[in-house]
């Protein structure tokens, strides 16, 4: 079902030779999250070929759009990097963040539940360091709270909240 669905999908938006603009280009991989749950790998290069764009282009638009899920992860963690939370010590918080979630490479953890990954800055100077999760803004995280905060999200989790 799902690969009918995502074939559908594909045949739909095929562009004919010309690229898709971008904004047709996020439409189509928000109808293939729709169906899939995520843009995995593999779809990412066929919805490449349906769009004519390089799938370096598809990439780029997965990862610019918080909306849209290269994986099929339940939470996404953000450290700000900027000039303020770097030298107050979210490089350490990020740290953290991976060591307790297992995260590899692609910034998902071994469970398949997290994507931990950075942003510039998030123009909240005033609380450095500070950790957006699923939306929420944490100010002034430091490393020891990280695993607090995992567990209350896993707590969340296990009572349906």
């Amino acid at each position: 079902m799902e690969a009918e669905g995502i074939g559908a999908v594909l045949e739909r938006w095929r562009s004919g030779g010309e690229p898709l603009p971008q904004e047709e280009l996020v439409a189509m991989l928000r109808e293939i999250q729709e169906v899939l749950g995520c843009i995995p790998e593999g779809v990412r290069e066929a919805a490449a070929q349906a769009a004519g764009v390089k799938k370096t282009t598809v990439d780029a638009v997965v990862k610019l759009y918080p909306s849209l899920k290269a994986a099929p992860y339940r939470h996404c963690i953000t450290v700000c990097r900027g000039g303020r939370c770097g030298p107050k010590g979210s490089g350490e918080v990020l740290e953290e963040f991976k060591r307790l979630l297992s995260v590899g490479k692609d910034g998902i953890s071994q469970d398949g539940q997290f994507l931990v990954r950075t942003a510039d800055c998030m123009k909240r100077c005033g609380t450095a360091p500070n950790v957006e999760i699923d939306g929420v803004n944490y100010p002034a995280v430091r490393p020891e709270d990280a695993e607090r905060i995992i567990r209350n999200l896993r707590d969340k989790e296990e009572n349906g909240k």
